[in-house]
């Protein structure tokens, strides 16, 4: 399988739309491309291949959809499709035709027979002549024949996309591009709860009222007629209606035990639900526990609540409370117990802020978001709602559930100036990476409790934990450690605010100090906290030249305590670690389950840390289009974090660098320098980009500049011992010398620092230093020594995987004469077959020059050379010429 993808929005759908549609516009006389997407019933596949097919220019299309009924009818689909097509013979001669371009799109691929399918699949594998593209819609249910299931036909696609919910964002752009509304957030959250974030139901429920209806402030939510009749057709003839009651009121994901169901519904002998489960109305599914019923449809879900009135609603769920008390479930219980009061109830409110106060201290933060949310609901005077509700956001962040905390804050006032409200919009503006809203709201936050003389120590503690956090991001580092001391002169010695920002804190000391601080908990340690100091010790380390043990620390799993923020920062730096260790592989998987964390909680800011290696990684690898994907990520507002700025910065300076775009390198370089005058980035090891644009200005002539910046870096590496830095700074320290005469001073600072290198676990490090000093090498003339240097890289590079630098020393071997062969085809030399190579890929000169170390007159002389030998009067023969070779 080439690729398989999970998307759960319509720009990462429209990605993914682009990206086949270009495969398959780009394919080979003699290739096919399997596609298959899948997904629940209105996820949006059928619109989503649909689109794919009616983007295929001057390809002829053939659509069909796989029924149930024909599932055991072997060869019916195969024969449906040839009498779409008008065609009488075989599938192979419909498709396999000198200039055939088709598009076959078979929906609802779980019902096809497996003999058409194989028909089909064998098809687009075995072409000669023509281009085929299968593209496939399916269940994302196991629900085909035993022959091929869903599983094998997922393996044998090109490309496997499925198709997830839609978050709420994207539920409003759905709205405003389908009817024109600009839904609130909070309407478009409850649309994408009521629809499960399928567009195909959303644009029902959109369409079942008029325009003018959404764009109402707080428009109800209509049930689509057709959803009403479809029910109606499900349970005629059945009286299962109080099964469906009892389900459809629990809150939630609206699932429930088997005895709950019962006893809300006075099913005593079970025959109503086991009627209901017969009639596909609800379906039993496997738990952690206890089995649980579900709807089988989630509009019947709808339907129903929409129906049961809410006194029905009241009583059912104060008998839900009584069951769950029985059971002796305290937590179900009260909330059941919330969901029936008529009006409000201070007690039950009460009760419920104290659970909502002991199940965050235990690390449930969802679970203490739902209990303050409903301990706002039913509480009477409002100042304590407001401060309930504003609890349960501070849990959705606590819990890193950033798009839920952003909507419910919404509803806030953002005028009235106070410090609770102030201190939760800055740390959700941190997580979104907006800079000057998050570092103005928290100074505004801490300068009203001093207005005020407050002596609310949690609320003053809070603030300042967020000062250390914001610090941190913007990468003010004597901030942090102050920060930190004023929430540990405010906080309880046990007090988990406290113990976090001491274990973040130790980020500053060290760079401060060029130190590694102790690793040692601080008592009352939970597991969540130790997550923050397994966090912290591995970035210490990974700065001071010990990457396995970084990557023991930042492996470091607290289960299901741990919290998601905390667990992107981890990605970022194990991923950091794995790529100086050589592990490629490990590193991607990394990146891309960091990013998809994310995505998934909103936490934006952390992207660049996990973009820089991911996109030196690909290009390693030789894999352009990836690194340029992750590159075109960068886009950062001026308004960004530090934390943001530099690895992007630093991300445009290395892959600019590998393409060869020395303008790019010099916008990256710049942009570094900036921020560098700005905001003191220069702690040894810690962001490790002065080596790369030292050698950058030392290729393009710019000497003074780079003695300055070099002899700037070393100082601050002489007082760290982390040993890479000295070696890596030799790098351009050597060309310095050489630029200047000292041809020797410049070759044993090299040999200095292969020897220093060696002796430590960073093949990625390693093998650049000994590329770039075999570079050096060839340009003084000393090819023997030069190839053995390539030779040693090489291995290195290959060895993790970094596919386009082995190839480069390949060349540099090759060009330096002393590889296998010393003339290639057509007579070229080593060094002119380079060339030849290099022009025919659209490099100019100037470019050639800088990739062999060359000068432009001696590309030029070499080219002249290469056009006589072959034949060719313009660059634009060559790639025919060396391909006929």
């Amino acid at each position: 399988m080439y690729s398989s993808h999970t998307f759960g929005s319509q720009q990462a759908s429209g990605k993914i739309l682009r990206t086949m549609i270009d495969e398959v516009m780009e394919l080979e006389p003699g290739n096919g491309l399997l596609f298959l997407a899948t997904g629940p019933v209105g996820s949006g596949k059928s619109s989503l291949v649909r689109e794919l097919a009616r983007s295929l220019p001057g390809w002829s299309g053939i659509r069909v959809s796989a029924l149930s009924w024909h599932a055991d009818d072997e060869g019916s689909l195969l024969e449906h499709i040839l009498d779409r097509a008008g065609h009488d013979g075989t599938l192979t001669e419909l498709v396999d035709r000198e200039g055939a371009r088709t598009a076959i799109v078979i929906d609802d691929a779980h019902w096809a027979d497996v003999t058409s399918l194989r028909k089909v699949i064998e098809a687009s594998r075995r072409l000669r002549k023509g281009r085929l593209a299968v593209i496939m819609t399916a269940s994302d249910k196991d629900d085909a024949s035993d022959d091929l299931p869903m599983t094998r036909l997922r393996e044998l696609a090109d490309h496997s996309v499925t198709l997830a919910p839609l978050d709420v964002e994207d539920v409003a752009a759905l709205a405003l591009s389908t009817i024109g509304a600009h839904l609130s957030p909070l309407a478009a959250a409850e649309l994408r709860d009521l629809t499960g974030g399928r567009p195909g139901r959303i644009q029902e429920v959109l369409q079942a009222a008029p325009a003018d209806h959404w764009r109402l402030s707080n428009p109800q939510i209509p049930i689509p007629k057709p959803w009403r009749a479809a029910l109606e057709r499900r349970t005629r003839g059945l009286d299962v209606n109080a099964v469906l009651v009892a389900v459809a009121i629990l809150p939630g994901t609206g699932t429930g035990s088997p005895g709950l169901i019962r006893f809300l519904a006075d099913d005593l002998d079970g025959s109503l639900v086991d009627a209901a489960v017969d009639a596909d109305l609800l379906e039993l599914l496997p738990n952690s526990g206890d089995p649980v019923l579900r709807f089988t449809h989630p509009t019947d879900r709808a339907v129903i609540r929409a129906t049961t009135g809410p006194t029905q609603v009241t009583r059912l769920h104060r008998r839900a409370a009584q069951y769950h008390r029985a059971s002796n479930n305290i937590d179900a219980a009260l909330i059941h117990e919330a969901l029936g009061v008529e009006g409000t109830d201070d007690d039950t409110a009460r009760r419920l802020a104290e659970r909502g106060e002991q199940l965050g201290a235990a690390g449930r933060w969802l679970d203490a978001a739902d209990a303050f949310a409903l301990a706002a609901r039913v509480a009477s005077h409002p100042d304590v709602s407001h401060d309930q509700h504003l609890n349960s956001i501070e849990a959705l962040i606590a819990a890193s559930d950033i798009p839920r905390a952003r909507l419910h804050a919404g509803s806030m006032s953002r005028a009235v100036r106070d410090a609770k409200v102030d201190s939760m919009r800055s740390y959700l503006a941190l997580h979104e990476g907006r800079r000057s809203e998050a570092v103005s709201l928290i100074n505004r936050a801490w300068d009203t409790l001093e207005e005020t003389r407050s002596t609310d120590a949690a609320m003053r503690t809070r603030v300042a934990s967020r000062q250390v956090l914001v610090h941190l991001a913007n990468w003010e580092l004597e901030k942090v450690v102050e920060w930190a001391q004023i929430t540990d002169d405010w906080a309880p010695e046990t007090s988990p605010t406290r113990i976090e920002a001491q274990y973040i804190s130790m980020i500053g000391r060290s760079a401060l100090t060029r130190s590694i601080p102790p690793d040692v908990p601080l008592p009352g340690e939970t597991p969540t906290l130790a997550q923050r100091r397994n966090m912290a010790a591995g970035w210490i380390h990974l700065v001071h030249d010990d990457p396995v043990a970084a990557r023991r620390y930042l492996q470091y799993n607290p289960g299901d305590e741990g919290s998601e923020r905390i667990s992107l920062w981890m990605d970022s730096w194990l991923a950091r670690a794995l790529f100086i260790l050589g592990e490629y592989a490990a590193a991607e998987r990394t990146v891309e389950r960091g990013l998809a964390r994310a995505e998934r909680f909103g936490i934006r800011f952390l992207e660049p840390l996990l973009l820089w290696t991911g996109s030196q990684i690909a290009s390693y690898r030789g894999d352009r289009e990836l690194s340029r994907a992750y590159i075109n990520r960068l886009t950062l507002s001026h308004d960004a974090f530090v934390i943001q700025r530099i690895p992007s910065a630093m991300s445009r300076m290395l892959i600019s660098g590998i393409e060869g775009d020395v303008s790019g390198v010099n916008r990256a370089g710049e942009a570094l320098m900036a921020i560098s005058r700005e905001t003191d980035t220069g702690q040894p090891g810690f962001w490790p980009w002065e080596d790369v644009w030292g050698q950058h200005l030392v290729l393009t002539g710019r000497i003074d500049e780079a003695d300055e910046l070099t002899s700037a870096a070393e100082e601050r590496a002489a007082q760290s011992g982390i040993s890479s830095l000295h070696a890596k700074l030799a790098v351009p320290r050597a060309g310095i010398l050489m630029h200047r005469g000292d041809i020797e001073g410049g070759i044993r600072r090299f040999e200095e620092a292969i020897e220093l290198i060696d002796s430590l676990a960073m093949p990625s490090y390693q093998s650049r230093i000994l590329y770039e000093y075999g570079r050096v090498l060839r340009r003084l003339g000393r090819r023997r020594k030069a190839d053995e240097v390539f030779a040693r890289a090489g291995e290195v590079f290959a060895a993790m995987g970094a596919t386009e630098f082995v190839n480069r020393c390949n060349r540099e071997r090759r060009a330096g004469g002393l590889g296998t062969r010393t003339t290639g085809a057509g007579g070229l030399t080593p060094q002119e077959e380079e060339i030849a190579k290099l022009v025919a890929e659209g490099a100019t000169n100037r470019e050639v020059a800088r990739e062999l170390f060359l000068s432009s007159k001696t590309v030029e002389y070499h080219l002249t050379r290469v056009y006589r030998k072959l034949g060719v009067r313009t660059r634009n023969e060559l790639p025919r010429v060396l391909d006929e070779l």
